[in-house]
């Protein structure tokens, strides 16, 4: 594992392959598990190496969705905070079983001072997630409620169904129940999707 990971964020410096492998650890979480808790200070940066995270603010019992961790990426916000000592201010929970690479703070911290490979996987994680953010707060400014939550049916369908409850996408989207009722009767009043028990079938 830690080999693949050296390889594809080509990490090439002996010193740091040596340094990663003698300080980091491996761990597994499976779905539903918090690895990281707003309001905690962050003392490890947490690495996907295989699986899902979901990234996501709270506030009022609604949620907003911040971003997903996919394989070989971390938390930026996290990342951050890895140069100065403070709290997250964000929740991620496992979305699919994990495995993850766990660094300690003070390394991220010297490495990026000390191995070149490792300072450009810090400027392109925060590039990425900056895109990212910029993204999605343009469908956020600009794009219907409605479509936006259609469009996130589509990223969540297997085989064209979505196994979520309506307080589910609520939270997800930052929105109510009540409203994400509505826009999904009137999803399926044009014949866009079909409403079932526990799920959501899209139409083609």
């Amino acid at each position: 594992m830690i080999d693949k990971f050296l390889h594809q964020l080509r990490i090439t410096e002996p010193e740091l392959q040596e340094e990663i492998r003698k300080n980091a650890t491996i761990t597994e979480h499976d779905r539903g598990e918090f690895i990281i808790k707003n309001n905690n200070y962050i003392k490890v940066l947490k690495i996907v190496l295989e699986g899902k995270v979901r990234v996501y603010q709270e506030s009022d019992e609604r949620e907003i969705l911040i971003y997903y961790l996919n394989t070989m990426e971390t938390c930026t916000l996290s990342l951050s905070a890895c140069f100065e000592d403070c709290k997250s201010t964000v929740n991620a929970i496992v979305e699919e079983k994990c495995i993850l690479l766990n660094i300690p703070v003070r390394f991220v911290h010297d490495w990026n001072f000390k191995y070149k490979s490792w300072n450009i996987f810090t400027i392109n994680t925060f590039r990425e997630s900056y895109h990212h953010l910029i993204h999605e707060y343009s469908n956020l400014a600009f794009q219907p409620l409605k479509d936006r939550l259609f469009d996130y049916l589509v990223s969540k369908a297997e085989q064209d169904i979505v196994y979520k409850s309506h307080q589910e996408l609520a939270k997800e989207l930052g929105t109510t129940r009540e409203v994400i009722s509505r826009l999904l009767k009137k999803l399926e009043a044009n014949k866009q999707l079909r409403l079932g028990q526990k799920e959501i079938q899209l139409l083609k």
